[in-house]
């Protein structure tokens, strides 16, 4: 919207000129109506800072930009409360009011988090009875022998004199081998109707790792809430294989063929189970 000639030293508002465009109304109706008026203005001034429209090659977006002040936000949950927990990749967790402001302090307790390419603190999520047990679920890059991996761990919110910190934390896996690699971290957190919790782990940039059952990489981990490793999963009880392992051969671009289908995903990358053969 361009603004109406103003002269030099002259301040402008555009309430000013409302009255101009009833000029048959009497000064107390045009009392009632300025205000009313005044808002609506403002608003529509406003409105290209509050949203944009962004055309993609099928469909158009409307964006509005909620908050400020994240470095690289990975994962977002909502907390009963209408406050959001949101990860930032550099090891920080953030918490964002239901009015959308950040606060200025991350939580503190988290684990040790390698911020190295890709990795760093990744997803979170909440326990699906969260309202009755406080558990937070979150994935991150964690080091060990050899370099650096995936590892989920939880924890509950508290505060102290210094602002929110995690406690209680429990580290419910770390995947094996590590490796130096800066890319392909995976890392969502799913629970399903029974309270199992599954974690996506990429192929760590190397994808003959996924076609391996002594290996995490490139898989679907699937635990209890605890971290146990359930009975039935399909791996328990082979000799040198991962138990932790639910789904394998899956490798970082075939977990993307789901959306886009990349043309240089190949057969061998389709997910496998104990008893079934890969396509």
């Amino acid at each position: 919207m361009t603004s109406p000639t103003r002269l030099s030293g002259e301040s402008w508002s555009p309430v000013q000129f409302l009255p101009l465009m009833f000029p048959f109304i009497g000064r107390a109706v045009r009392r009632l109506w300025i205000p009313a008026c005044a808002g609506l203005t403002a608003l529509i001034l406003t409105w290209p800072v509050m949203a944009q429209t962004i055309q993609s090659e099928r469909h158009a977006f409307r964006v509005v930009t909620l908050t400020r002040g994240l470095q690289n936000p990975w994962s977002i949950a909502f907390l009963p409360d209408g406050r959001m927990l949101v990860t930032e990749r550099a090891g920080r967790l953030r918490i964002v009011d239901k009015d959308f402001k950040l606060d200025a302090k991350s939580v503190e307790g988290l684990p040790e988090i390698v911020a190295s390419g890709q990795g760093g603190l990744l997803d979170v999520a909440l326990h699906p009875q969260y309202v009755d047990n406080g558990w937070i679920y979150f994935s991150y890059s964690t080091p060990g022998p050899g370099g650096w991996g995936t590892a989920m761990a939880r924890g509950k919110l508290g505060r102290d004199i210094s602002g929110h910190r995690m406690t209680g934390v429990q580290v419910l896996f770390s995947m094996e081998p590590k490796t130096r690699a800066g890319h392909h971290f995976g890392s969502r957190i799913v629970f399903d109707n029974k309270a199992y919790v599954y974690l996506t782990l990429g192929d760590r940039g190397d994808m003959p790792r996924a076609q391996k059952l002594d290996d995490h990489a490139g898989s679907v981990i699937r635990l209890h809430d605890d971290g146990r490793v359930p009975k039935d999963n399909p791996l328990v009880g082979r000799s040198g294989a991962k138990p932790e392992k639910f789904r394998w051969e899956i490798a970082t671009c075939r977990a993307r063929q789901y959306i886009r289908r990349p043309a240089h995903c190949g057969p061998t990358n389709t997910a496998r189970r104990a008893g079934t053969r890969s396509t």
